[in-house]
Parts: structure tokens; sequence; C-alpha cells
């Protein structure tokens, strides 16, 4: 073969080589070209799909379609579901916030976070908290729930429209995410009847008058007071030795009046405070008198007080663990306190919800209109106070402070209550610091001492009765449902 043929047939095969090179090159970039479209079409899918499952998600949660489908808690014959304990999960974390107010920081809660990631102790975070509140108040919910159907006790239709004139002035958005007013009646018709039914047996509960003079009588420190001196030394800063402090106790101790005690804390108060004034100085001794005082049990100073010492008798306690040394004088003899008492309902509008304390009145003034158009009973206002009340404590039974002592509320409140001809029935609108009240005057109460005892024995039933209906009817929880509740 010729040179020259030689060299036409490699560049022959060159070039078919060459070709099949750019042929391979070229459906390579193409299989390339396919699989990153192929490969970007499913990241796609799947990136929708994920935005779509958020989506879903997130609509179920703002929704409560997911929550109110599952069971939470369930009883013998109750169910509450997810939504609902959502809304008990809530009541319980705005109860504490609404008591410590901007306080709630120092207790390590921030409530404009999840709960869910905030930390209370080891192990157990904010959300843990506030669901261990929540299922103890539902266990209790359920067992006198269960307790009432059986006594057939049940709320009556008027109870049911004021729950529902409740919840409709209701702010959904406080209870949490999907939580709606359907679920918050629901919840609220359970609570309701609770303490429809535990004040049903309290009332049954309440005892005789014999009753209450034989618990008196059987331990009557238990519902006296005292009134005392009191003067301590703190020897642990090094400010006052032990011995100094002791020798100055001595002082005290030997005092034969109380004109002479409170000599002597104006001496020690001057020599802390020299330029202090003699008016300040009067002020400052006066309120070394302890008034009041009630018993304690397992108190060295209670067990002295009550039960051993007699007017003008002083004592001297050190407690070794705080370094302190007080000298007490009695000043009072134990006794009881036998000032009146009153049964008073209320219902309370505020300016935080009506916007000023003057639409606060005018709402007032509106419902008041409506009372006194109808019977005029006590009945007829406790639906009203279920219906309209802000003071939780009471809005389920009726408004009701039953044996209200005085000194107790505020003092407007006192005022209207204490003072004056006050007669069964009377009802007016008064202001206090805490809003607008139209306050009901139900009847005077028992003497102040009675009251206690007759609410220890009553306290004393009812925790034998609530034993035996937690023991009667228990509560299970669905623990992974309500990991999945909003935090």
């Amino acid at each position: 073969m010729s040179k020259a043929r030689r060299n036409r047939e490699q560049n022959s095969e060159k070039q078919r080589l060459k070709r099949e090179r750019e042929e391979f090159a070229a459906k390579k970039a193409k299989v390339r070209k396919i699989t990153a479209i192929i490969t970007a079409s499913i990241l796609a899918a799947v990136i929708l799909i994920g935005l779509c499952g958020i989506g879903i998600y997130n609509h179920r949660l703002n929704s409560g379609e997911y929550l109110r489908s599952e069971v939470a808690a369930s009883s013998k014959a109750i169910d509450v579901n997810g939504a609902m304990m959502n809304y008990y999960y809530n009541d319980v974390l705005n109860s504490f916030v609404d008591y410590y107010g901007s306080y709630v920081q120092y207790y390590g809660f921030d409530p404009t976070a999840s709960a869910k990631y905030q930390s209370i102790s080891d192990g157990e975070s904010w959300f843990d908290y506030f669901m261990s509140g929540a299922k103890d108040n539902v266990t209790g919910y359920l067992a006198l729930n269960e307790a009432a159907a059986a006594e057939g006790i049940a709320l009556s239709d008027a109870e049911l429209a004021a729950l529902e004139t409740r919840v409709k002035n209701t702010d959904e958005a406080l209870y949490g995410r999907g939580v709606k007013s359907s679920d918050i009646l629901d919840a609220k018709s359970i609570e309701a009847l609770a303490y429809k039914y535990q004040n049903a047996k309290q009332t049954e509960f309440a005892p005789t008058d014999a009753e209450i003079n034989e618990r008196y009588e059987s331990a009557p420190y238990k519902y006296q007071s005292v009134d005392f001196l009191a003067y301590s030394f703190d020897w642990s800063e090094g400010a006052v030795s032990e011995e100094e402090a002791s020798l100055a106790a001595e002082r005290f101790a030997n005092a034969k009046n109380s004109d002479e005690f409170k000599s002597l804390i104006a001496e020690f108060v001057k020599k802390d405070s020299p330029d202090m004034s003699d008016e300040t100085l009067e002020q400052t001794v006066a309120s070394y008198e302890q008034q009041g005082a009630l018993y304690t049990d397992g108190s060295e100073l209670s067990e002295w007080a009550f039960t051993e010492a007699a007017v003008g008798d002083t004592k001297v306690i050190t407690d070794e663990s705080s370094s302190v040394t007080t000298i007490y004088m009695l000043t009072s003899e134990p006794s009881r306190d036998e000032s009146k008492t009153v049964n008073v309902r209320h219902i309370l509008f505020t300016e935080d919800k009506y916007g000023s304390l003057e639409k606060a009145q005018k709402k007032a003034e509106e419902i008041l209109a409506e009372f006194e158009s109808g019977d005029r009973s006590a009945e007829s206002f406790a639906l009203l106070a279920l219906a309209w009340t802000e003071d939780e404590n009471t809005c389920y039974n009726g408004g009701l402070y039953e044996d209200l002592a005085e000194g107790i509320t505020l003092a407007s409140f006192d005022d209207w209550c204490f003072y004056g001809d006050r007669k069964p029935g009377d009802c007016e609108i008064i202001q206090t610091t805490s809003g607008i009240h139209i306050v009901y005057f139900e009847s005077s109460g028992r003497e102040n001492w009675a009251a206690s005892v007759a609410d220890d024995i009553i306290s004393e039933r009812f925790s034998e009765l609530s034993a035996t209906l937690l023991s009667d009817y228990p509560v299970s929880f669905d623990d992974k449902l309500i990991s999945n509740i909003p935090g």
C-alpha cells in the first residue's frame, strides 16, 4: 500500500473517531441537560410538596381542624378534644401572666415567645409547666362533670345562654392557634358544670351552728388571733455580735410593760438613725407591733402566745440558722374576731375591656337596667354575672363573695358593703381602682371567726368527696397529641 493511501486511510480513521467523539459528547451533554431538567423538576416538586405540606399543616393548626378531630383527654363518658385542651392550656398561661403582670420576667418566662423553647428547670419547659396545670384542671373538671351527670345536675338553658354571651365577648386569640368560639364554649360549659356541682355540694356540706361551735371549742386557738410587739437583732453581718444581741434581748425581756418595750425599740432605732424626726420615730416604733397574728402549727411563737403567755410576758427566740435573735411581748390575749361579714355579688366592667371608664360605666348601666327590669332576684343577678363579669374568680358562682370580711377588698367596695343600713336586694353601681362594679347585697354573713370554722369544715368534706371522685372517674391523656398543641 502506498504511503499516500495509508495517509488517506489514517486521516479517514481520525475523522471517524473525531465524529464519534463529537457525537458521544453531544449525547452526553444532552443526557446531562435532560438529567438536570429532571432533577430540577423533582426538586421543585419536593419543595412544592413541602411547602404545600407546611401550608396544609399551618392551615390545620390555624383552623383547629387537626386538634379538634382528636381526643386529648377522656373520662368515663366525656371527651376533651385537642382544641379544647389548647384552650385549657392557654387559660393557665394567661392566668399566670395576669397574676404576675410585668414580673413574669423575674420568673424567667417571656410571654411573647414560645413556651416550648423556654426552660423552667432541667428537663421541663414552661409549656410542660402550664400543661401540667391544665391537666390538673381538666382532671378535676371531668370528675365533677361525671358526678354531676350521675346526680342529674346539668346546666340550665338560661345558664347555657349566659355562657354563649360570655363567649361572644371573649377574644379567641387569647387561647391559641385554631381555638374557635365553639371550642371555648365547649370548654367553658365543662368548667361551668364543674363549678355548679361544686357549689351545690359545698352548700350541702355547710355546717350547722352546733357543728361550728363544737369545732371551735375543740381547738379555739386555731380561730383566734393575738397582738404582740417584736424587735430583732441580726448578728449575721457582724454589726452586732451574738453576745451583744443576747445582752440587748435581755433588756427587752425585762421590760415591765409595752410602753417600756416601745421605749427600748425607740432607743435602738434612734441609735441606728440618729437624724430621724420624732414623728417618723413614732411611726417606726408603731410598725413593730403585729396585730391580728394567727396561730401557726408547729410554731414556737404560736405555742407560747396562744397556750402559755399572759399579756405583758416576753419571750426571746434565737434562730441559729439565720443568726437572728427576736424578742416578743404579748400585748393582747388570744381572741376570736366577732366582726360581721356580708354576702354580696358583683359584676365587674374594666377600662381595659371597654376602652375607657366612661364606656365601662355605660355598659354597667345597661346591664343594671336589664336587671332592674326583671325580678331582681339573686338568681337573675347570678346569670348576668356569668354572662358579663370580668372577675374570673366569681363568674361561675354568680359573682358571689360569701362571708366577706371588712378590709379584704378595696376601700370603696368596703364602704358600700359595710357602711350604712344595707338591706337584701340593694343594688348599685360603684367605682373602684379595679373598674366599675354593679354590687348586689344578698345578706349578712356569719361572724368572722365562725366563717373561718365553717370554711375549714366545708373544705374538709369537699376534699374527701374530691378524692373519691378522682378515684371513681379517672382521666386519661393522649400526650402525643398534646405535644402537638402550639406552645
